[in-house]
């Protein structure tokens, strides 16, 4: 049986049928908040206290090949893509994963962070398991790697004032979250 994984601030997280292995992400911010300033991701809203990680304490100390979270990967029947995991490594700066993220994205979240007070890694965090279990489109970026594109976008007043397309590189074969990184919109 396949479960989300939920998100914690504990090292490690087994659930009873989950192959979750660190923190991982839950639903949390399922209603809208109305006219505060917040972030969006299909239909769902960013809680930044529901969503407080902390990804380079998981990965202190640890392999660049072990896994920091296995997270539910949706199915793309367009390109032939059944659903499956995408394991999210704690890697290197100089190849993937989430050291890989942090070395080269850490402002490029840090920007939608500050909008909503959070932590970079809170929102990158969101982003990429957004991407991954609902994605607003799914590309081939080259024959080995699919690209898990999401949609965030800053809600002020009730209103979407900017957006961003979250990228998530996972590799066909391996299933391994390579890179994620958001490009503004508008």
């Amino acid at each position: 049986m396949r479960c989300a994984a939920l998100l914690t601030l504990s090292a490690v997280v087994l659930l009873a049928g989950c192959t979750s292995t660190g923190p991982a992400v839950s639903a949390p911010g399922a209603d809208d908040p109305g006219d505060g300033a917040h972030l969006r991701a299909e239909g769902l809203v960013f809680d930044p206290v529901a969503l407080d990680v902390d990804p380079d304490a998981e990965c202190a100390g640890r392999a660049s090949r072990e896994a920091l979270a296995v997270l539910d990967r949706a199915a793309w029947p367009e390109l032939g893509v059944a659903a499956g995991d995408a394991v999210l490594r704690c890697g290197s700066a100089d190849g993937a994963g989430w050291r890989h993220i942090a070395d080269g994205h850490t402002g490029d979240f840090g920007e939608l962070a500050e909008l909503v007070g959070a932590g970079w890694e809170d929102v990158a965090w969101f982003a990429i398991d957004r991407a991954l279990e609902q994605p607003t489109r799914v590309e081939e970026y080259r024959e080995d790697i699919l690209n898990y594109d999401v949609l965030v976008e800053h809600v002020d007043g009730g209103e979407a004032t900017r957006s961003w397309m979250v990228t998530v590189g996972v590799g066909l074969g391996s299933g391994q979250v390579i890179t994620a990184f958001p490009d503004e919109q508008r």
